[in-house]
């Protein structure tokens, strides 16, 4: 079977337009998170702090930077021309105390350097178990799930309907808050909590794999804070522009 590279697509940062508005918010911290599945030490509910300073002991030479919108998120980028790694970690948004979660892990491999599928999934089998769900996308990729409770447990099986599920959907919905009334999104809001490993290549060598940790139902509640906020404050700035005007009266 031979996956086509077609199917990779390249993550980009996604810029969000918002209107501000000068009404202080309250910083909030979410419950805590097991530490466990964690994607190179850092795990979803990771303060940003600790987290960044975690990513920046996988180089010396390369410098971690903060994404587009800085407060969205940060990411390293290794740039081997045999083996490019990318990492990139995404935050909580305010009012929420900024706060991991997903981890995207993305490398490329050219000549010189090569990888087997079969290494790939040992060292990811040895880190988090046995896989809950696969499937396979034909030219699209294989991709292969690990499911979590919400203590960081792994599950031996779960609702297939999961495969569905992305923590890279969500990422828009971080700052807008998320969208209701799909069956899938749903579903996946409510338990989506796992590793996807996503393989791109043949049955013989690897051309890349991505491998994200994300948390959906943590990342739903934060959402949920950050979209509240904005819609009180929003409210309020209107509130405070209809009194002004209802104030400016004309002279006759």
């Amino acid at each position: 079977m031979r996956f086509s590279t077609s199917g990779m697509s390249t993550i980009g940062i996604l810029v969000v337009s918002m209107v501000a508005v000068s009404v202080p918010m309250r910083a909030q911290s979410l419950p805590a998170t097991p530490h466990t599945p964690d994607l190179l030490g850092i795990y979803p509910g990771m303060p940003m702090n600790p987290a960044r300073a975690q990513l920046q002991q996988r180089s010396s030479k390369y410098q971690v930077v903060s994404h587009t919108i800085a407060e969205h998120g940060f990411g390293l980028t290794i740039p081997d021309p045999t083996e490019q790694d990318q990492v990139d970690v995404y935050l909580t948004i305010a009012p929420n105390n900024p706060a991991v979660w997903m981890i995207r892990r993305t490398q490329t491999y050219g000549r010189g350097r090569p990888m087997a599928p079969s290494a790939l999934l040992t060292a990811l089998r040895q880190k988090y178990g046995k896989e809950t769900l696969t499937a396979d996308h034909g030219g699209g990729g294989l991709y292969l799930y690990w499911i979590f409770d919400q203590s960081g447990k792994l599950l031996s099986n779960a609702d297939q309907g999961l495969t569905a599920c992305s923590g890279n959907t969500f990422i828009n919905n971080i700052v807008s808050g998320p969208g209701h009334g799909n069956t899938i999104l749903d579903r996946c809001y409510a338990s989506f909590y796992a590793v996807t490993a996503m393989l791109n290549g043949n049955a013989e060598l690897l051309q890349a794999y991505t491998v994200e940790l994300v948390n959906m139902p943590y990342a739903v509640k934060a959402a949920t804070i950050t979209m509240n906020a904005n819609n009180a404050a929003a409210a309020k700035a209107k509130q405070d522009e209809l009194k002004k005007a209802n104030q400016n009266k004309p002279t006759f």
